[in-house]
Parts: structure tokens; sequence; C-alpha cells
């Protein structure tokens, strides 16, 4: 490949992340981002109650809240998503298979700590979810860099949150939570109202 070519290839890639922030601002997915930020975070300190609980609850215990909180992130994206941009676009099925994958590899997760029985298992759910979120903030890091940030930031809550008191970690992964999903849902969301006001083009993520 040549310098022309190489060239005309990063154009391309550029266009296509452009193309990409262009496609999440316009579906709202900003103002989608800042109410999961909350509901997420209500959900780690759920979890951070059951953690404390004396004796300690089985890992399925921390699942509900977390798939009752999972139900209302679903409810929320159909109420808030823009609908005058057609059907579902490539990226949004790129984010629904992230999460949905998360889901499932939690789930397995939680369910080999149960069958395991160890008694520290529920204990160790907590670096198994921060590994999990971690993953997934990796996975959207290829596309959007910045979440590379969260995603090392989950890695490190993972690996010195077992030491920690009670259900310490379990307020970090809520602090992490909330900054991944706030700060980058507050930048889209302003993007988009500038937009409204001034047709400003996008950013990148």
């Amino acid at each position: 490949m040549n310098r022309d070519e190489a060239e005309r290839a990063l154009s391309v890639i550029r266009k296509v992340i452009q193309n990409t922030r262009e496609d999440l601002v316009a579906h709202n997915w900003g103002l989608i981002w800042m109410v999961h930020a909350f509901t997420n975070l209500s959900a780690c300190l759920a979890g951070w109650y059951v953690a404390e609980q004396d004796p300690p609850r089985p890992v399925y215990w921390y699942l509900v809240p977390f798939a009752v909180v999972g139900a209302l992130d679903l409810v929320i994206v159909q109420v808030l998503r823009s609908r005058d941009q057609g059907v579902r676009s490539y990226v949004e099925w790129q984010l629904h298979g992230i999460w949905t994958s998360f889901v499932i590899f939690t789930a397995a997760g939680a369910l080999a700590l149960q069958l395991s029985g160890a008694p520290e298992a529920p204990r160790q759910f907590a670096s198994l979810f921060a590994l999990t979120t971690g993953f997934s903030f990796a996975m959207m890091g290829v596309v959007f860099s910045r979440q590379w940030i969260f995603a090392i930031l989950f890695l490190i809550v993972a690996a010195i949150g077992p030491p920690l008191p009670g259900g310490a970690q379990w307020g970090l992964i809520g602090a992490g939570w909330w900054a991944a999903m706030f700060l980058p849902g507050l930048a889209m969301h302003r993007e988009k109202q500038r937009r409204a006001r001034d047709g400003t083009t996008s950013e990148f993520l």
C-alpha cells in the first residue's frame, strides 16, 4: 500500500468513526446514557446493600436488582430513543450486542460462583462484575477511544476491590458506571442541543 492509498484508507476510517458518533447523537443516546448513569448506579448501591448483610447472601441475590435495572434500561431506550431517524442503525446493533454479551457472561459467572459453594463467592462477584463491565467498555473503546479510560478504571477496581471492607467495592463500581455513562452522555446531549441551534458538526467521542 502506497502513501496515497494509506491516506485514503485513514480518511474512510475517520468518516466511519465520525458517522458513528453522529448516529448516536441523532438518536438521542446522550440523554439515554445520562439516565442510565443513575439507574445503573442504583443497581450498584443495591449490590452494596446486599454485600453488607450478615450472614452473607447467596450470589443470586445480587442478580435481582441488576435484572430489574436491566429491564428498566431497555424501557428507557424505547421511550427516549429518537424515532425520526429510521430503523436501528449498525452501531446501535453493535452496542446492543456488547451489552447483551455482558449480561450473559455476568450471569454465567454468577452461576459458576454459586455452584462453587465457596464461602467467599458472594464477595468475589463484585470483582467478576467489575471485570465483565471493564471488558464491555474495552469493546466499546475499539470505536469510542475514550471508553478505554473506563475499561482501565474497572480493571483497577476489580484488582483492588476484594480487600476493601464490606460492600465498598460496589461503591467504586457504581461511581465508575456513573462516570462512564453520564460524562459521555452529557457531551453528546449538549452536542445535539448545539446542533439543533446552529447545525454544527460532531467531534470525536
